[in-house]
Parts: C-alpha cells; sequence; structure tokens
C-alpha cells in the first residue's frame, strides 16, 4: 500500500514537472506580432501586384530572367529620360515662338526674304514684329529675357507724352532693372548704373538713354549672334525642319 501510493506520488510529480504556468501576454508582444503579420500581408500584396502586372505584359509569373527585366526596365526609363531631357529646351523654345507669334500675326509666317534681312542687323530684328516674337521667345528659352525687356521698356518709356508719364515709367523701370537687387536687375556697370539712377529722380525722356545703349551692346554681342545660329531662326529662313536630335547636337 505505501509504495503504491509513492508510485502515485512520484507518477503526480512527473506529470506536475511538465505543466509549465501559461504567462499573461503582454501588450508589446501582442503588437509586435501584429506587426509582423501586417508586414507579411503587405509583402504578399506587393508580390500579388508584381505578377499580375507582369502578366498583362505577356511575361511568366516565374521568369527565372526577373532580374534581366528590371534591368532593361531600368535602362530604358533612363534611356528615355535622357531623351526627353535633351528634348525640353528645343520643344519649349519652339512652342513659345509658334505662342507669340500666333499672338501678334496670326498664322501668317514671314518669307524667307524678310527672316534673311533679321541675319543683317539686330535694328532688323527687333523692328519686325515677328522677328522681336521670335527673338523674345528664344531668349525667354534661355531665361535671358531681362536685356530684351528692357530695351523695349525703355522704348515705350521714351514716347511718354507727359511728366506724370515719365515719372510713373521711371519708377518702375528702375525698381524692375536698374536698382542693385532688382526682381530683373539688367548687368550695367556701376557707373551706368548710378548714372541712371541719379538721372531717374528727375526724369526726361533721355535719361535711360545711355543705360538702354550698353544693353542694346550686351544683346547685339552676346544673344543676337546665337539667335542667328539657332534652330529657330535657321527653320524660319527655311532650312530643314529643326529636330530634338539636330537640336541636342548642334546640327543645323
Amino acid at each position: 500500500g505505501r509504495r503504491g501510493a509513492e508510485d502515485r506520488g512520484q507518477g503526480g510529480c512527473g506529470e506536475n514537472q511538465w505543466l509549465v504556468p501559461s504567462s499573461p501576454t503582454s501588450p508589446s508582444s501582442s503588437s509586435l506580432s501584429l506587426h509582423s503579420l501586417q508586414r507579411h500581408q503587405a509583402k504578399d500584396r506587393l508580390a500579388t501586384a508584381k505578377l499580375h502586372l507582369r502578366s498583362l505584359f505577356g511575361q511568366s509569373p516565374h521568369s527565372s530572367v526577373e532580374s534581366d527585366l528590371d534591368c532593361t526596365d531600368q535602362a530604358e526609363r533612363e534611356s528615355r529620360g535622357r531623351e526627353k531631357k535633351a528634348r525640353l529646351p528645343f520643344l519649349k523654345r519652339w512652342s513659345e515662338v509658334g505662342t507669340a507669334i500666333t499672338h501678334h500675326h496670326g498664322n501668317t509666317r514671314p518669307s524667307p526674304e524678310e527672316v534673311r534681312k533679321w541675319g543683317k542687323s539686330m535694328d532688323n530684328l527687333l523692328s519686325h514684329r515677328y522677328g522681336l516674337a521670335a527673338f523674345r521667345a528664344f531668349l525667354r528659352s534661355e531665361f535671358s529675357e531681362e536685356n530684351l525687356e528692357f530695351w523695349l521698356a525703355c522704348e515705350e518709356y521714351s514716347k511718354s507724352k507727359s511728366n506724370y508719364s515719365l515719372q510713373r515709367k521711371a519708377r518702375k523701370i528702375c525698381e524692375q532693372y536698374i536698382e542693385p537687387g532688382a526682381p530683373r536687375e539688367v548687368n550695367l556697370d556701376s557707373k551706368t548704373r548710378e548714372l541712371t539712377g541719379r538721372l531717374s529722380q528727375a526724369p526726361s525722356h533721355s535719361c535711360f538713354t545711355q543705360a538702354q545703349c550698353r544693353v542694346y551692346g550686351l544683346m547685339e554681342r552676346d544673344s543676337y549672334p546665337r539667335f542667328l545660329r539657332s534652330d529657330l531662326y535657321l527653320s524660319l529662313l527655311g532650312g530643314p525642319s529643326p529636330t530634338p536630335h539636330s537640336q541636342h547636337n548642334g546640327d543645323p
């Protein structure tokens, strides 16, 4: 009887030693499990989306050349990006010229003889409304239109018929183009800038003459020759239609 009791006692201990008391689940471990589950679900959704996209483009979901396809796609994207970047200046310039010219002249295109005269002097270019629109759009595409805008503002200023108009326009021109740090400050030497500022305090029809001549000279030496070499001018002259490829490589 005693041995049976001992056996039962040992058996009881043997069973109890395999019973591990369960500890309550902490909030942190529960949150970690939920985060892990969400992460696995997101991965599954991403994998499903990739398979769907590849099936749309005729690729086997289990293709062994997946990495090669990824490399090819990336190379194609980079190539398209470089091509688009090379075309942007040309397309932007041509679009602006077309818009400006249509605004001033409708759909009337100047003859090659008229366009050829633009190449003889900048005066011929600026005195022709179509030529002025093309030159302005060209400068705008290079972010250097402030010189031309200043020159045009001076031309308009010189036609003022009253002292009130002179004072109002002179103040506006100085604020926009002459004062240091002006929004569209033009490139003038310090002496010309100071002189123009003083003269504009008692404005006359000629107070901007010197500054206007300086800016005209800058355009004639720099912007005007570039315009004559541009695809825009050459196409208006009757040359081959410009293409993004020729613009990128500098060919006419």
